[in-house]
């Protein structure tokens, strides 16, 4: 059993203990701020990705039907491709097709090739060649440049001038100062510009190889008083 002046003493320490700012945890007082940025460079590199589907009633024939199918895809990319154009085969996958009655009434094949290459001219040959050649669906076509961790790392630190320019005027319309800066997420993820999936067309295909943006965030937080 605990005796009173024990209980009334232990209170006592806590009540100065909360009293005393040695004892209070300091939370300053910060502001949060998300700066963005971007800096515009060529590519120097291009990925496409190409997939050959093939249906048949039996699951030995699609896979067969398949790959001449995809040999001669990969053998109309290497024509045009020069020594330094990367080409290799990413996924394969062998699914059952059903009518409405939930009944397999074949199956279907879909084996997928992925170009890259730094000869960007060649980039509507690319697409146009496979799709002769017997490519159903044509997609993910990506550039990207070689530099570009150099790139982020000047995004960054624009991304990072812009942070501090917000934060001192926000502080400053509040009639505070920034004190200093007390966190930095980077955000240094690609961004590349990407087309997704599509068919085959007809006509020639025109790809007008532009700059692109290399994005960068960053997240700060700032103390202010």
């Amino acid at each position: 059993m605990i005796h009173k002046s024990v209980v009334a003493f232990l209170s006592l320490l806590l009540l100065l203990g909360l009293a005393d700012p040695a004892f209070a945890e300091d939370k300053p007082s910060t502001i949060e701020i998300t700066g963005r940025a971007a800096v515009m460079a060529l590519p120097t590199t291009v990925t496409i990705s190409f997939a050959v589907e093939t249906d048949s009633p039996k699951a030995q024939a699609a896979v067969r039907d398949n790959a001449e199918r995809t040999e001669r895809v990969l053998a109309a990319l290497k024509k045009v491709s020069d020594k330094d154009t990367n080409l290799r085969t990413t996924g394969f996958a062998l699914s059952p097709v059903y009518e409405k009655t939930e009944r397999v009434i074949g199956y279907r094949v879909r084996n997928t090739v992925v170009l890259e290459s730094k000869d960007l001219d060649k980039t509507g040959t690319f697409i146009d060649d496979a799709a002769e050649a017997g490519a159903s669906r044509i997609g993910n076509l990506s550039f990207s440049n070689d530099k570009e961790e150099d790139l982020r790392k000047e995004a960054g630190l624009e991304a990072l001038k812009h942070a501090v320019k917000h934060a001192e005027a926000l502080a400053k319309a509040a009639g505070m100062t920034v004190k200093r800066i007390l966190k930095i997420t980077y955000d240094s993820r690609e961004h590349p510009i990407v087309m997704r999936e599509a068919a085959p067309a007809a006509a020639r295909t025109p790809i007008a190889v532009g700059e692109i943006p290399v994005q960068v965030e960053v997240h700060v937080t700032f103390e202010v008083n």
